[in-house]
């Protein structure tokens, strides 16, 4: 089941013009989907629709707990952008693509953290903020770690990824899903959403990338 989402992202500085400046998305209202919208389904005359989504909803759980589609995802890099993510596979819409992985932090949590890297210009910060059952919460990718989410450029003019908020039992987590089919050495982008006339001027790039 994915909840009521109020998403948040704030991705760190780099020498690249991707890392000028921390970035921060805007909040976005997202209504409940389906576990069986993150894979093409084949529907069986013999099994329920019950009996579908109980299967999807394991087949997705495995690809989350495993990180099972990192490796269909190549770091690429860009020299006006720094690192970027580059699809090894085609994924149809609405798929599953990569969990956005780092350490899950309440908002107070996460707010101090920010402030102690913002500190250090050296550190870069790629913490997501989001809202979920009424509670803020955020995860926190800054720290360098093999999972490639945390890598996923912006783009406003033609992203291919969208975020979401999986339920699991005992567990939930942010996800990117493919917004449309996205083909073999295509650059996975979404928009980070950030509106705000500082994060602009910082980063006019958000504007017309």
């Amino acid at each position: 089941m994915l909840g009521n989402v109020v998403e948040q992202k704030n991705k760190g500085r780099r020498k690249s013009r991707k890392s000028n400046g921390d970035r921060k998305k805007n909040e976005l209202s997202i209504t409940n989907h389906k576990i069986t919208e993150f894979f093409p389904v084949r529907r069986s005359n013999r099994k329920s629709a019950k009996e579908v989504e109980k299967e999807k909803l394991d087949e997705l759980a495995k690809l989350i707990y495993t990180a099972g589609n990192e490796k269909y995802l190549g770091v690429h890099y860009f020299p006006e952008k720094g690192r970027g993510i580059l699809s090894l596979k085609r994924f149809a819409r609405n798929e599953f693509v990569v969990e956005y992985k780092g350490d899950l932090l309440d908002y107070n949590t996460a707010k101090r953290r920010e402030q102690e890297y913002s500190r250090n210009a050296e550190v870069g910060s790629y913490m997501y903020f989001f809202k979920r059952n009424g509670q803020r919460y955020c995860i926190d990718a800054t720290e360098e770690t093999p999972y490639k989410g945390r890598l996923i450029n912006h783009s406003i003019l033609r992203p291919n990824l969208k975020t979401k908020v999986v339920e699991l039992p005992n567990s939930f987590h942010l996800v990117l899903v493919a917004k449309r089919d996205i083909e073999i050495d295509e650059e996975l982008l979404y928009d980070y959403g950030d509106r705000t006339p500082l994060t602009v001027s910082k980063n006019p790039w958000l504007l017309n990338s």
